[in-house]
């Protein structure tokens, strides 16, 4: 890939799409994070190289590789999908991004201690879906839905004083307890909370 095509998809949603297979390039418009957002997220979160991102179900790792092109920070993505944890390496080696790795997952196998900042966009989504879905390796399951959303509040609750959160059209994930919220934008739909 020549810097010419690296720089359309560090800067243009339609070309992250086309970098993409056919047969995931339809979902980007609802289930990946607009560049427009992660440029303003990844602000947020932290562009250091000591700042250790999180994206909690990165589909086709669109949010840690728009990250990882446009700061020193790590991102790991996490995705319960292989065939888009498969997408989201090859784009990774394509681009040639050391900042970046993605692991086929469940979110409860992950150990929230080794990173610093989350990245939250409804990752749970599907599990309430009348329509939209991926495909159909998720089943409606309104338990499974809010045993995860659960999960993770539990597992933010651990995380030290600082440790940044930013949601993404996420109203459900109640952190509100143990976290203040410091920012909005994109009318309400990008929320920073920081660990009090």
């Amino acid at each position: 890939m020549n810097q010419k095509e690296k720089s359309k998809i560090n800067q243009n949603d339609t070309a992250f799409d086309n970098a993409l297979k056919k047969s995931v390039q339809g979902h980007s418009y609802i289930h990946w994070t607009p560049i427009e957002v992660i440029q303003t997220a990844v602000e947020w979160l932290g562009t250091k190289s000591e700042n250790r991102i999180l994206d909690i179900g990165s589909g086709v790792g669109k949010f840690c590789i728009i990250g990882a092109m446009n700061s020193r920070a790590h991102f790991t993505g996490v995705e319960t999908r292989k065939n888009l944890v498969d997408e989201a390496i090859v784009l990774k080696k394509e681009l040639k991004l050391s900042n970046v790795d993605f692991i086929h997952s469940d979110i409860k196998e992950i150990d929230f201690k080794n990173f610093t900042s989350f990245y939250f966009y409804n990752p749970f989504c599907e599990h309430m879906a009348i329509s939209g879905s991926i495909d159909d390796q998720i089943k409606f399951d309104e338990e499974a839905y809010y045993f995860y959303q659960d999960f993770v509040v539990d597992q933010l609750k651990k995380t030290p004083k600082g440790t940044k959160l930013v949601m993404y059209c996420s109203p459900d994930l109640d952190i509100s307890i143990d976290f203040d919220l410091k920012d909005m934008y994109f009318e309400g739909l990008l929320q920073l909370w920081v660990k009090r």
